[in-house]
């Protein structure tokens, strides 16, 4: 009941507000600055368009971290790059006030959900750094961890439920369609091990443990070396990282780092529409009362396309079936080769691609198609020629 009065009391400052519009414009905005992800993307897609947009002199942005946030290393990271105010709360109300009584919203910031600017990314250089203390910091994670200087490293993540369980409580289990167990990653963890990297397992609150027998795969995630740093400074020094489309991946986003994504969910691949050509690899739908997985094509005709909640995909007697293993496994395979440049498509894989690729631009709203550029795993595809039915 209290917002409300606050949003009327407002009124005579967003007159004032309104009346030297033509002389400051001031926006207000706060970050989402709970959940790691829209902490991290966001914000860096706002500062990639206000540079390449160049607002006018006259613009005044107030922007606001809500406390506590999510992670201490990247609050102080922002702080240094951008211009963070006070009273967090006293903003969201003048930026809610504002759009209430102007009915428009001149006056805000959006600092959540810019999907449409996650392509500036790579027109822009990264707009966070770490400090000289900073990395002589990181270098000493790294000897604790094991990971001699100058060995490269590939961070994994898997998304479970333990995290948001933990630490913002309630009931999440409309989005539990996306978990699945880490275990299915130690093929390709010992694969790439194999193949001269170090691989580091992150992740702040963890539903289970990683277990290896190789000194080069490790468990950060489940350490007492764990900590909002080196959350950060993991994710923007790898070589690559193999994720699920937890906030987490949001991080080496952000610094350019390639961001290999598996178990995404086939009815939100325009999500990742535009990025850079490292592959991914989707969940397949398995229909319950066919008894087979739907085609792309199916998928699309069934109504599910944007589905993002599990009870969605109960209603419409779907189970998403995460990867298996050999799948994770071939897509490291993948990535490693193209990370030395030593990738080479088989005969058909291009064909493939296009086939898929296709199929996507008849059936998905063309508003979010964009400018194609990911592309499906190669054996991937090979493997689920179905798929492309």
């Amino acid at each position: 009941m209290l917002f409300p009065i606050l949003v009327i009391a407002a009124a005579p400052l967003v007159l004032l507000i309104v009346t030297i519009r033509p002389f400051v414009l001031l926006r207000f905005g706060t970050m989402m600055s709970q959940r790691i992800g829209h902490f991290a993307i966001d914000v860096e897609a706002y500062l990639c368009a206000r540079e390449l947009k160049k607002p006018s002199h006259y613009i005044v942005d107030i922007i606001g971290c809500p406390e506590p946030a999510c992670n201490r290393q990247l609050q102080m990271m922002w702080a240094r790059t951008l211009h963070i105010t006070p009273c967090a709360g006293l903003w969201y109300i003048l930026d809610y006030a504002c759009q209430f009584w102007t009915r428009g919203n001149m006056h805000h910031v959006k600092l959540y959900d810019r999907r449409t600017d996650y392509s500036l990314f790579f027109t822009t250089k990264p707009h966070l750094g770490f400090t000289n203390e900073e990395h002589q910091r990181g270098k000493a994670l790294l000897q604790q961890l094991g990971i001699p200087a100058g060995t490269p490293w590939i961070c994994i993540h898997n998304r479970d439920g333990a995290y948001l369980d933990k630490a913002l409580g309630g009931c999440w289990v409309y989005h539990d369609y996306r978990d699945f167990s880490v275990h299915t990653m130690m093929s390709a963890a010992d694969e790439l091990s194999r193949r001269g990297y170090y691989v580091v397992r992150v992740g702040s609150i963890v539903a289970e443990k990683l277990i290896s027998n190789s000194t080069k795969v490790i468990d950060y995630a489940s350490s007492t070396l764990r900590s909002d740093f080196g959350d950060i400074y993991l994710g923007a020094e790898c070589s690559a990282f193999i994720s699920s489309d937890s906030g987490i991946s949001c991080v080496p986003r952000i610094f350019h780092k390639p961001v290999c994504y598996i178990n995404l969910s086939a009815t939100m691949i325009d999500y990742f529409i535009g990025r850079d050509l490292y592959p991914f690899i989707i969940k397949r739908l398995w229909h319950k009362e066919k008894q087979r997985f739907l085609s792309l094509r199916e998928m699309f005709e069934a109504g599910l396309y944007g589905t993002d909640q599990t009870y969605l995909f109960e209603e419409a007697g779907v189970e998403p079936v995460s990867n298996t293993s050999e799948e994770i496994r071939d897509l490291a395979i993948e990535v490693d080769e193209r990370l030395k440049g030593q990738w080479q498509p088989q005969s058909g894989d291009e064909e493939l691609q296009q086939r898929f690729w296709n199929i996507f631009r008849k059936y998905s709203p063309s508003a979010r198609q964009g400018t194609i550029q990911v592309r499906i795993g190669a054996s991937y595809l090979r493997n689920h020629i179905d798929l492309l039915e």
